[in-house]
Parts: structure tokens; C-alpha cells; sequence
């Protein structure tokens, strides 16, 4: 009878902490796709650890490879083709494409340097900074311009102080509370011009994780269906504050082309994008 809890209790905790799914962000994280994941995994009734709760400081590169070993059962990335042959995606933009139109943070003495650049060769006298492993460093150098990388994202803050580049392209929806974060460097927002291209940010797991990658999916179709995704998405402080401050409509828009774009982007589903530049598109 003893062996017998003994096997229970073993097998029990073991089937316990396999079932957590073990995710990239921290317990804190108020970031839209650690809210739209964790509202996905309640809905399919499944729990999770954050395997990153006291290290924070995690590069790209080790997200990668512990996705592939499986010390990570998800993260979430701007795609690639790259990236789809080597994890599964899940076919869902969580920032509805929004990440694709990148404005600059710049340093306060540099922050009329784009005032007169109105198209791309002319960007291409500036140099920008981004995550070595990142997909839009790609985008950026396909497209011809300069790109100066570092593997640790926090070094990109104090390397475009100290004028290792001239500017940091972000996501929109990032830029205000990164400068917020570091308070301590002269940086502010480029008001000038709108990098622009399609560059939708997934879900990705382990390439052979079907059974989460059609969880997920099924849950975030739910949250499609019913209006929860729409709702998060309007409700985020971070689009909130793209809506009231990046003054879309004022800018300079250089589009251009990303390459990495794969064949499965859900381009045709016009209800999963949301573009504030085209007055035709969906609103809350």
C-alpha cells in the first residue's frame, strides 16, 4: 500500500508539473501578449510557470533554444519565414499588425535628424539599432539600411545615448514606457516619420507541440469570435497610448518590403489586422 502512494504521489506531481505550460514572460509582465496568453491557456483550462521569474534579463537567442529543448513551451516573436520552419506558429497577429509600423526613439539633441526625410534613400544615411537575432534587423538590412546589433536588448538604450547609431525603430505601441523605463538617458520619440511593413508578432511553440499550438489557436479563435480579443486590444495601454500620441497621421511614411514574409500570413483575414492609417478599418 505504501508503494502504491508512493507511485501515485510520484506520478501525480510529475503529471503536474509536465501539464504547466512554462512561458517566457514573468508573473508581472503587463505586456498584451502575456494577458491574451494568459486568458488562452484559462480558456482551455490549463496552468503555467514562468521558468524566467527571477532573470529577467533573457536574451532573444536563449528563448529560442529553450523553446526548441523544451524549457519553454511558448513565446511570442515577430515572425519570419526562418522562425516558421523552426517552431509552429500560431497564425494570429497579436498586436494586429500594428508592430509593423515602427516610429524611432532618438536622442533629444537628435530629435529633428528626420525632420527633412521624406523616403527611403534618404534614411539610408542613418544608422539603426536592433537585437541581432531579432526578424526586423533583417527587414531593415534587406531593405538597404545600416543596422548596427547587440544580442542583449537593455544595452540598445545607453549604446543609442552614447550615439553607437542614430536611432532604435520600435513598435509603436512600445517606444513611450521604454523611455519611461529609462529615465536616466536622453531620449524622447522621433515625431517625423512611420516605418511601415507587414511583420505580424504569433505565438510560436515546438515544432512538433501540436496539441498546444491547436490549443492556443482554438482559444484565440474563441476570443476572435466572441469580441474578448478585440476588447484586450482596445483596452491595452500601450495601443491606448499609440492612439492619443504617435500622431499617425502627421507622419512620413517610408514603407517597406520584408522579404521573411511567408506564404501562410493570414493576409485574406481582414478581421485579425488593424491598420489606424486607413480610416476604413475596425474600430472599437
Amino acid at each position: 500500500m505504501r508503494y502504491l502512494l508512493y507511485i501515485l504521489v510520484f506520478f501525480g506531481s510529475h503529471y503536474c508539473n509536465a501539464a504547466a505550460i512554462k512561458l517566457q514572460s514573468y508573473s508581472g509582465d503587463t505586456s498584451l501578449p502575456h494577458k491574451l496568453l494568459l486568458t488562452a491557456l484559462a480558456r482551455q483550462n490549463l496552468t503555467y510557470i514562468h521558468p524566467y521569474e527571477s532573470d529577467k534579463d533573457i536574451s532573444n537567442a536563449r528563448i529560442l533554444n529553450d523553446v526548441k529543448n523544451g524549457q519553454l513551451d511558448v513565446m511570442w516573436s515577430m515572425t519570419s519565414q526562418q522562425l516558421e520552419q523552426d517552431y509552429q506558429a500560431i497564425y494570429i497577429p497579436l498586436f494586429r499588425g500594428l508592430l509593423g509600423m515602427r516610429v524611432a526613439i532618438v536622442t533629444q539633441q537628435n530629435r529633428d535628424i528626420f525632420k527633412h526625410v521624406t523616403q527611403l534613400s534618404e534614411l539610408k544615411e542613418f544608422s539603426a539599432g536592433q537585437g541581432k537575432t531579432w526578424p526586423d534587423t533583417q527587414i531593415l538590412k534587406a531593405n538597404g539600411l545600416e543596422v548596427l546589433t547587440t544580442l542583449k536588448y537593455p544595452n540598445l538604450f545607453p549604446m543609442l545615448e552614447g550615439n553607437r547609431f542614430d536611432y532604435f525603430p520600435r513598435g509603436v505601441n512600445e517606444p513611450w514606457d521604454e523611455i519611461a523605463t529609462h529615465q536616466e538617458l536622453n531620449l524622447t520619440v522621433d515625431p517625423y516619420i512611420l516605418l511601415k511593413y507587414t511583420a505580424p508578432l504569433y505565438f510560436f511553440v515546438a515544432k512538433d507541440n501540436h496539441t498546444l499550438a491547436n490549443q492556443l489557436s482554438n482559444a484565440l479563435q474563441a476570443m476572435i469570435a466572441d469580441g474578448t480579443f478585440s476588447s484586450m486590444f482596445f483596452d491595452d495601454s500601450q495601443v491606448q497610448m499609440v492612439l492619443a500620441k504617435a500622431n499617425l497621421a502627421a507622419r512620413t511614411v517610408i514603407p517597406l518590403e520584408n522579404p521573411s514574409l511567408s506564404s501562410d500570413t493570414p493576409l485574406s483575414h481582414p478581421s485579425l489586422w488593424f491598420d489606424p492609417l486607413n480610416e476604413s478599418s475596425n474600430t472599437p
